[in-house]
């Protein structure tokens, strides 16, 4: 399909000639790949790598990228620099052994010198990536290479990009696939100029656009992404994939798998609209299985996490699909983490998903308030939540969790507690919970700049809120107390008021105790414990170390379980009470003992009650 921006111009001899310019009449034979580090050193925490926290596994659509490559004859490579990062620290023995800079910059220099590339992609996904992006480019930029750039945090924010990276020369937006195939057989003199499509080059200071959409369709998402390009790396995870790689054993070999683009839903506060377009387009069932099987087969993979924004839009599909991974009998597991739109989570969906492996879903429910649910333009209503739930529950061996956000624009308390309320009654596996953060180039972060609620500062001022890299992150840690009080943090909030930025963050701290941990004390269901007991250890071993709560919880489990604690739990939970404010007050505050463990006394604790009888803004205390 080919589009005209109308408010557009450009000359193609122009572009020609700043094409000319900036490639000095060579020919593209070979392209490198660069997928940057996540983050960049300052956020860097050694220990948080070693654990295996971080998240690493191979860029699926720069694959796809040099799988089309290959097809029209040009050598390519891919230099995932964030598994570099990851590999060289949990093989260094100490901190002192391990310059993150040099780690990276030492690997990128190595690729370019092989490869010797005539042009080198790097990739940026994330908005919170862009210091380590602009950094990487400048390094590959000392080549003397042309440096073409894409990916969503590119679409996004082009306009900052071109103005702090000036050692771009071009920037592909959106899905590149067949942008960047038609740009080099340009280059190559394959292709008349008049075929180029969502490029912008950049010389001078000058922008020139190409205003034509080149996306894919049709047998065009039926590329299986070169994997053999990354077959050292591939399962070497050195960090975590998706939101439940702990519900299978640690030499399980993971990957990713995309079998849709795009998604149905409008939701302000996301920019998947922006890069993929309206609508869903989806690859055939049986190119999608092909792939699955190669994994398998080929590589050893056992578990999957689906890229998909939207994995059931079309529910026949979906069964379809689903229905042959089980038929081919493949060993293999997948989760859902990017979330699930709950009006499609009728029964044989998800018997179906159930039968194929499934052991983890997200749903996006974010809100629980109808009012705040339109005004965000979520795809579903409450009703379709609690139904979703509902049949969830029938399959113990899926995991199931909620997405909650809480933060919204007019967002009062009286809607928190409808999320709340709401929340409690889909009584689903786990709840994450999240503050809105709003991105650049996003419906919600432009109503809220016009609103005079955010500065438009662009993306610069964004930093992940999850995450190991996040703000929580550092709640976790217990390097911020914004509330030492508990018993008065929201004492000040009525129903009807819309809390503040700092007040967020308790009622974070507090959803998150009492939506996920404090509901353990009436789980009796042994898959679910399991579940439960793997989740935690997840939690106090490799998210956040020594989380209180999830040590003290799994004794809790354990003594459930077992009838005995092992003593080692009751020893870290010790240490954590006697060595940090943080965690005594916190204890003290949700009235959790260390006699609790110590004599098997949590009679008093076994009840799910979340908020006093006619709540008027007082404790939160249970």
């Amino acid at each position: 399909m080919v589009m005209k921006n109308q408010e557009s111009s450009f000359n193609l001899k122009e572009i020609e000639a700043v094409l000319a310019r900036q490639l000095s009449g060579k020919k593209i034979k070979k392209v490198l790949f660069v997928n940057p580090p996540d983050s960049h050193a300052e956020l860097f925490q050694y220990d948080t790598a070693k654990r295996g926290r971080y998240t690493n596994y191979p860029s699926y659509g720069l694959l796809i990228l040099a799988q089309n490559l290959r097809e029209i004859d040009v050598e390519v490579a891919v230099c995932n620099l964030n598994h570099e990062i990851l590999r060289r620290c949990n093989e260094s023995e100490s901190p002192e052994d391990f310059d993150y800079d040099s780690v990276w910059k030492k690997r990128l220099d190595q690729e370019i010198e092989a490869l010797k590339p005539d042009l080198i992609c790097v990739t940026c996904m994330f908005t919170m990536t862009h210091d380590s992006f602009k950094k990487v480019c400048e390094r590959a930029a000392k080549s003397g290479v042309p440096i073409a750039v894409g990916g969503v945090h590119v679409t996004n924010d082009v306009e900052r990009v071109s103005r702090e990276i000036p050692c771009i020369s071009f920037a592909f937006l959106r899905e590149g696939e067949n942008a960047l195939n038609t740009f080099v057989n340009v280059v190559n003199g394959n292709a008349e100029i008049e075929e180029l499509g969502q490029l912008i080059l950049l010389q001078d200071g000058k922008r020139y656009e190409v205003p034509f959409e080149r996306m894919p369709t049709g047998d065009q998402l039926n590329v299986v992404p070169a994997w053999d390009l990354v077959e050292d790396d591939l399962g070497k995870k050195y960090g975590g994939v998706g939101a439940f790689y702990y519900l299978r054993p640690k030499e399980t070999r993971f990957a990713t798998i995309l079998s849709n683009r795009g998604c149905r839903a409008q939701c302000t506060f996301c920019s998947v609209r922006n890069f993929n377009g309206m609508g869903v387009r989806q690859r055939d069932v049986s190119s999608v299985i092909d792939e699955l099987e190669l994994l398998v087969n080929e590589y050893g993979i056992g578990h999957v996490m689906w890229l998909d924004d939207d994995l059931l839009k079309d529910e026949a599909r979906a069964i379809s699909m689903f229905n042959e991974m089980a038929r081919r009998n493949l060993d293999l597991t997948w989760d859902a983490s990017n979330g699930l739109i709950a009006y499609s989570c009728v029964d044989e969906v998800i018997a179906a998903a159930a039968e194929s492996g499934c052991i983890g879903v997200n749903i996006g429910m974010e809100s629980g308030n109808s009012v705040m649910l339109k005004q965000v333009r979520k795809p579903g209503t409450v009703e379709h939540f609690l139904k979703a739930a509902e049949v969830l529950r029938k399959h113990e061996q899926i995991y199931a969790s909620v997405l909650l956000m809480v933060g919204f624009p007019g967002e009062t308390m009286r809607m928190v507690m409808d999320t709340i309320n709401i929340a409690r009654e889909m009584d689903l596996d786990w709840c994450r919970i999240a503050p809105l953060q709003p991105l650049p180039n996003t419906p919600i972060y432009n109503s809220m700049v016009a609103q005079g609620l955010i500065e438009d500062k662009g993306s610069a001022e964004v930093r992940f809120a999850g995450g190991a890299f996040g703000k929580q992150a550092e709640i976790e840690r217990g390097l911020r107390l914004s509330a030492a009080n508990f018993e008065e943090a929201f004492a000040s909030i009525g129903l009807d008021d819309v809390p503040q930025n700092d007040q967020i963050t308790d009622i974070w701290f507090y959803m998150n105790y009492h939506l996920n941990f404090h509901r353990l004390f009436t789980e009796e269901r042994p898959e679910k414990i399991r579940q439960q007991i793997a989740m935690l250890k997840n939690l106090s071993d490799i998210i956040a170390p020594e989380n209180g709560f999830a040590l003290y919880f799994q004794g809790y489990l354990d003594y459930k379980t077992r009838g005995e604690i092992d003593p080692n739990i009751i020893s870290r939970v010790k240490m954590q009470l006697e060595t940090s404010e943080y965690w005594s007050d916190r204890f003290v505050a949700f009235g959790l003992s260390i006699d609790d463990l110590i004599e098997r006394n949590f009679t008093n604790k076994a009840r799910p009650k979340l908020l006093p009888e006619g709540y008027s803004g007082a404790s939160w205390v249970a």
